[in-house]
């Protein structure tokens, strides 16, 4: 009888010390924060530039548990049903973390500027969730600093020739005042740098296509090389801007009697501009 009671003793310390551990596994697991990267999204091949950039976050945040979120709710429709693929959106990214035990996380935004993404689908988002500290990494142009690195990240791919050859950056545009005013500040920045044959124009908003396909004209170089200012080049590039149809970028500058040359891939597989998001993650983390 004492035998049976010391082993049912024995085994109830066992199972004690068995869930202790796992306990302790669990909160060493979520002692870091974790990190969210917030992005548009795109249902082309292009979404391959994620799965680049989580392994650059991965070798600079070793150790961290990373998650996606993706902000475009046309994108998660059409990815969901063309494909099967469920995205999540950042409130559902955040709630899945709180219950799995994290109370801090930083969220990193892929977006270009701080615009109507940035603000209804980053900043007010984030504010949903109590019981969590959550900071946030800023865009890619969130201020002067950025614009000269970006510039600086991208001024190697330029062509060593500007005279013949010309840079036609294709951004995608916003509709709110933050996100046009920070497109506006690097094209004064370009035109300050490169007074011929660098431009920029936007797909939705402004620098207008039609301004900046006025100022190729006037410059009129014999080639132009269609660059995407996007993080991914998805479906914007593959019809918007390279694609075959008439109103196309490519079209219209072919109209024009140019010679054009595309570039496929998007600022997430630029180092110098991984950086800055890099770093802007980091400035981030500091407030957790």
């Amino acid at each position: 009888m004492v035998k049976r009671i010391r082993f049912g003793w024995f085994s109830l310390a066992l199972i004690l010390s068995m869930i202790s551990a796992l306990w302790t596994l669990n909160a060493a697991a979520t002692e870091k924060p974790a990190i969210v990267l917030a992005a548009f999204g795109t249902s082309t091949e292009a979404f391959e530039t994620y799965h680049h950039f989580e392994q650059k976050v991965k070798a600079r945040f070793p150790d961290y548990e990373i998650r996606w979120a993706f902000t475009s709710r046309k994108v998660r429709h059409k990815l969901a049903q063309e494909k099967g693929q469920k995205l999540k959106d950042l409130p559902t990214t955040l709630r899945e973390l709180k219950a799995a035990g994290y109370s801090r996380v930083a969220v990193q935004s892929l977006h270009i500027v701080p615009g109507e993404e940035w603000e209804k689908k980053v900043v007010e988002e984030t504010r949903m969730l109590p019981g969590m500290k959550v900071v946030l990494g800023k865009p890619l142009l969130s201020g002067k600093q950025d614009r000269e690195r970006v510039l600086k990240a991208l001024a190697p791919t330029f062509p060593k020739d500007l005279k013949d050859t010309a840079v036609l950056l294709v951004a995608h545009g916003s509709p709110s005042r933050e996100g046009t005013a920070a497109y506006l500040s690097f094209t004064q920045l370009l035109r300050s740098r490169y007074p011929q044959n660098v431009f920029l124009g936007t797909v939705e908003g402004k620098p207008t296509r039609k301004a900046a396909m006025a100022a190729v004209k006037k410059s009129g170089p014999a080639t132009v090389v269609l660059m995407p200012f996007l993080f991914v080049a998805g479906e914007h590039v593959a019809k918007d801007i390279l694609g075959a149809e008439p109103e196309s970028w490519k079209s219209e500058l072919l109209q024009q009697g140019r010679r054009v040359e595309g570039i496929t891939k998007g600022l997430g597989y630029q180092d110098g501009i991984v950086d800055i998001y890099l770093d802007h993650l980091a400035q981030a983390m500091k407030g957790l």
